[in-house]
């Protein structure tokens, strides 16, 4: 009888074992479970090391002060030592307490597996708490094969012996070679109300911001045929009979639906302003959007002042501006419309889940260098899974919300 008993508790005991264990493994349904490639832990960190020359401060966004860096990477073939000149960068967000930063190395070098130039970018992510915004969106450029798009690596970063926090490391925007390979008789534009370039104009049927970062001018007569080409293109969309017209021989649809795809599923509205709105062309090609930047004020926090509170805001919703009057109208033209919907529906059924995997793979590669910024700046909510939960929600309700936008 005793044995027979203790069989019964035997079994009663491994019945409660694996109902817990069933219970314990139980998730929610978008909680980050790490894949089997994605170590929980990341023992090593790449950080940034810089000092600047005498101990002098970067307290300018136009002024270079000279300075040696220190990288090292999760690897050897990743470190770097060099000297370089750095300032700080940024319109906005240069006024918060955790700065951006541009350096120019000295010799031109490849940093953390991105291709060698001396340019450089130290995003801070001051507003974004999770540090995983602009990351999801370059992810889903180079997805969605947008050329050009810039690629984030995080670090952390120390200037001068002090601890400044996490950054993403990425390129400049800016024609070489390994960044915007448009050639040296190629055009670069931005579109950006703050029109703080020495080369710029508003344009005449728009009156668009159009700034010339490339290439560098001397005079008022080098801007003119750059300004006549843009405006060869904003003519035919102003013009009564687009999209009935040959605008489509002046811009690439292609890369408009691709560049409207990342801004409509990331909640983009920079475009509207303009703000951080980039095209090109090369001497005898087609305008074409890109590349993609700045998406601190994307996932809903423009007009919110907070990420993630809605998901069904339309991409040209308040606050509208002159650039809503332009892209507008293209992203209305069937060419373009049709070139979205395909493009989507593909990017739904095989990219999205793997943007959602790279979300979670970048999660759990920065959580501990996240928890060391949090100490340093009380940005983010103080559960860092929470709030990638509430991201990869976020994303799949947005895309839901652009089921019924593209049709």
């Amino acid at each position: 009888m005793k044995q027979i008993n203790a069989s019964k508790r035997l079994l009663f005991h491994l019945s409660l074992l694996l109902l817990f264990t069933f219970l314990g493994c139980k998730k929610k349904e978008d909680e980050i479970i790490p894949t089997p490639d994605v170590p929980v832990v990341v023992k090593k960190f790449s950080k940034l090391d810089i000092v600047t020359n005498g101990g002098a401060a970067i307290n300018s966004k136009d002024t270079y002060v000279n300075a040696s860096l220190t990288l090292d990477g999760i690897t050897d073939s990743s470190n770097f030592r060099g000297t370089a000149q750095i300032k700080g960068r940024g319109n906005t967000s240069w006024g918060f307490p955790k700065k951006g930063y541009k350096f120019k190395l000295d010799e031109k070098a490849g940093l953390l597996g991105m291709a060698p130039e001396k340019d450089w970018v130290l995003l801070a992510n001051y507003l974004d708490g999770t540090h995983l915004l602009n990351a999801v969106a370059m992810k889903t450029g180079q997805l969605l094969e947008l050329p050009f798009t810039n690629h984030i690596e995080p670090l952390e970063v120390n200037l001068n012996g002090q601890y400044l926090g996490l950054y993403m490391l990425t390129e400049q925007i800016e024609v070489k070679k390994n960044r915007v390979n448009i050639g040296d008789d190629g055009i670069l534009l931005e579109l950006d109300q703050y029109f703080d370039e020495p080369w710029k104009f508003r344009s005449a049927a728009f009156n668009l911001p159009v700034m010339v970062k490339h290439p560098e001018l001397k005079s008022a007569t080098e801007l003119a045929p750059i300004r006549a080409q843009f405006e060869q293109l904003e003519a035919l969309v102003a013009s009564a009979d687009f999209p009935n017209n040959n605008y489509q021989d002046f811009i690439d649809v292609e890369s408009l639906a691709s560049f409207l795809l990342v801004c409509l599923l990331t909640d983009n509205r920079e475009l509207n302003h303009p703000k951080s709105t980039f095209l090109y062309k090369t001497k005898m090609g087609k305008w074409t959007m890109g590349p993609i930047w700045d998406f601190d004020w994307a996932f809903a926090y423009e007009g919110t002042l907070r990420h993630f509170s809605s998901f069904n805001k339309t991409l040209f919703s308040a606050p509208r501006g002159v650039g809503s009057n332009f892209f507008s109208k293209l992203m209305a033209a069937p060419a373009v419309k049709a070139a979205m919907q395909q493009k989507w529906t593909t990017f739904k059924a095989q990219k999205l889940p793997e943007l959602l995997t790279y979300i979670d793979q970048y999660a759990a590669k920065i959580e501990s260098a996240r928890a060391r910024d949090f100490q340093r700046w009380q940005r983010g909510g103080l559960d860092f899974r929470e709030d990638v939960f509430k991201l990869r929600t976020w994303l799949k309700n947005r895309a839901d919300f652009i089921d019924g936008e593209l049709k």
